[in-house]
């Protein structure tokens, strides 16, 4: 392809799965995600807020003025313990004080995006009422977004292999997709193409499909065939990863795609981001410089 690939996207990471530690110890989350914000090999990030006022105000101003776009990620939410789908009043109520303790935390940063996942029940085992339950939950959301600018964007999981999510399947994201759009502009999708092997989605018709509501792509990997794998599942191992599902030649036909339904262009550069884990043995900087390199070798090629 002609010209670098920033002519065509913002390229950026997801701070929470290069540094895991984050998760348990509020002050290395600090400390790395101020460092994270200062990169110059990105304009875009992904980030989610430790719990702890103080430790909440040491990031917000930074954050804010880092000059990058910047989206909220609900990475500590319970997702597998507590429901988004929640069917009674009692867990709702609790589901909504996590939400919107992480609403205020989005506009606190001056985030462009609300990242969430599903949750459970998974989609083999819902009924009706789940499904019913969600749709209100990403209306309420888009509700509560609105005023602040900001859009909600469901990242659609497996159902049946790891995390086991309500959504779920590409065709039945699209058709919640466009229900919540009757009534609701700032609704769409984050597409990880990690995810897809584990959901047995191609990447090509996948993205073709979920092309009108695609608003942030994250690439990664992610380890299928081999059960046995310490890796297996959704552990987001870097892109060329051995044993995994996604390297140079998967990227050509990604990036295709996104060209060709018009995520990659000059006029509105789209968000693409690198989620990952860094490789074993080596660092974040080596991990990203790796990844990085082997998307430019991926855009070359197409």
């Amino acid at each position: 392809m002609d010209g670098d690939i920033r002519e065509y996207a913002k390229l950026g990471l997801v701070h929470h799965l290069l540094y895991p530690e984050c998760s348990d110890n509020p002050e290395i989350h600090v400390q790395t995600l101020l460092k994270f914000i200062k990169r110059a090999d990105i304009e875009t990030l992904d980030c989610c807020l430790p719990y702890g006022e103080t430790y909440r105000q040491q990031l917000i101003p930074a954050i804010r003025e880092c000059g990058k776009t910047v989206c909220f990620a609900i990475h500590l939410y319970p997702l597998r313990k507590l429901p988004l789908a929640a069917v009674s009043p009692a867990e709702r109520a609790q589901t909504w004080l996590l939400i919107d303790d992480m609403i205020t935390q989005a506009t606190a940063i001056g985030a462009e995006g609300f990242i969430f996942g599903a949750g459970t029940p998974s989609f083999y085992d819902a009924v009706a009422e789940d499904f019913a339950a969600f749709d209100q939950f990403c209306n309420e959301l888009c509700v509560k977004l609105k005023p602040h600018n900001i859009t909600a964007m469901l990242e659609p999981f497996d159902m049946d292999v790891d995390k086991k999510f309500l959504y779920g399947p590409i065709e039945d994201c699209v058709k919640l997709a466009e229900r919540i759009g009757k009534n609701h502009d700032n609704f769409g999708f984050e597409l990880d193409v990690a995810h897809l092997p584990l959901m047995r989605e191609e990447f090509a018709p996948a993205i073709k499909r979920s092309s009108p509501y695609l608003k942030r792509i994250h690439l990664g990997n992610c380890v299928l065939k081999d059960k046995n794998h310490q890796r297996w599942g959704d552990t987001h191992p870097p892109i060329g990863f051995a044993g995994g599902e996604i390297d140079v030649p998967e990227l050509i036909v990604i990036l295709r795609s996104l060209l060709e339904c018009g995520f990659l262009k000059k006029t509105n550069r789209g968000n693409l981001l690198i989620e990952m884990t860094s490789f074993p043995g080596k660092s974040v900087d080596f991990t990203v410089n790796d990844n990085l390199a082997r998307l430019e070798q991926a855009w070359s090629k197409i």
